[in-house]
């Protein structure tokens, strides 16, 4: 096991790679000719003394996250406005702002610069905020932290689009005390077409990508890799077979829907379901070598390979 990937580290640091590739592919398989939910947030762990921390923008495919852009930091804890900004150019150059049908991000992602780069570039979000941030337009004269709208919640629980201001911008806040629930959810918008409660709560997406790249998937800390530039690499390739496994899985589950468990759960994920699939196909490849060219077809159809060549 050591020695595959002490060879495969070493394809990873001879190995160049386009990230408009993924863009592409991206575009072709998932749709991106439509407006789309971009996801950001970040992703760590450590090995040994180092950590491994990766900023990722995905867009957002039927509750989960498709990569699209990522960036591995050198250095422990949040982003930075740069890089965030840094990070986001890279689709408005590629896509477009105007097919952002929104940007959704955590507590993390928040700072006046970061608003206000957002808003000049008239960049729909909803983002979550600390419930501790002082507020106009709550009280007459004076600021208020932003959770002093729960005392207006009423029977609903919840709050839309309540008028503030925060860091000089005007925003929308909006408030939902759910049952059970430990603390308020308190999402900020620029806009009020959207409904931001409910579009929040696609942000999970991203998370369920995490997932399937890290410990529930292909295990990628597993590597013990530590240099940035081959994590972002290791990522390439991983994105690659993240979009095959999940359109295999997409395929399979329209021809043979997966069954929902008692507690109205899927018994597994369109993302498992597709990469089982293809892991036992190429286990299999001497019997089965059909059903992989038909996997090839399905993933490689003739106009993604023309586009992106």
């Amino acid at each position: 096991m050591n020695l595959v990937i002490e060879e495969f580290s070493d394809f990873l640091r001879a190995f160049l790679f386009d990230m408009s590739f993924i863009v592409i592919l991206v575009s072709k398989l998932f749709m991106l000719d439509e407006k789309f939910i971009l996801i950001m947030d970040r992703t760590n762990w450590k090995w040994g003394k180092k950590n491994i921390n990766i900023l990722m923008l995905s867009i957002e495919h039927f509750g989960i996250g498709i990569p699209l852009f990522w960036a591995v930091l050198n250095k422990d804890g949040s982003s930075s406005t740069k890089e965030r900004v840094k990070l986001l150019k890279k689709v408005i150059s590629k896509l477009g702002n105007e097919k952002i049908k929104v940007l959704l991000a955590d507590r993390e992602f928040i700072g006046d610069a970061w608003f206000k780069f957002l808003i000049e570039e008239n960049i729909p979000f909803i983002i979550r905020v600390k419930k501790n941030f002082l507020v106009d337009k709550v009280r007459n004269g004076y600021k208020v932290p932003i959770d002093t709208l729960i005392r207006n919640l009423g029977r609903k629980r919840k709050i839309i689009d309540h008028k503030v201001i925060l860091w000089g911008h005007v925003l929308y806040a909006s408030v939902e005390y759910a049952k059970n629930a430990k603390e308020p959810m308190i999402v900020v918008s620029n806009q009020t077409e959207l409904d931001s409660l409910y579009f929040y709560r696609w942000r999970w997406g991203i998370e369920t990508l995490f997932s399937c790249l890290k410990s529930r998937g292909f295990r990628m800390e597993d590597t013990h890799m530590t240099s940035p530039k081959k994590i972002e690499k290791l990522l390439f390739v991983l994105t690659i077979a993240f979009c095959w496994a999940h359109k295999t899985g997409e395929l399979l589950a329209r021809q043979n829907p997966i069954s929902t468990k008692k507690h109205k759960r899927k018994e597994k994920s369109v993302f498992r379901l597709g990469l089982t699939y293809i892991r036992l196909t190429l286990l299999r490849i001497d019997k089965k070598i059909d059903s992989f060219l038909s996997l090839l077809d399905y993933f490689f159809p003739d106009e993604v390979i023309r586009s992106c060549l």
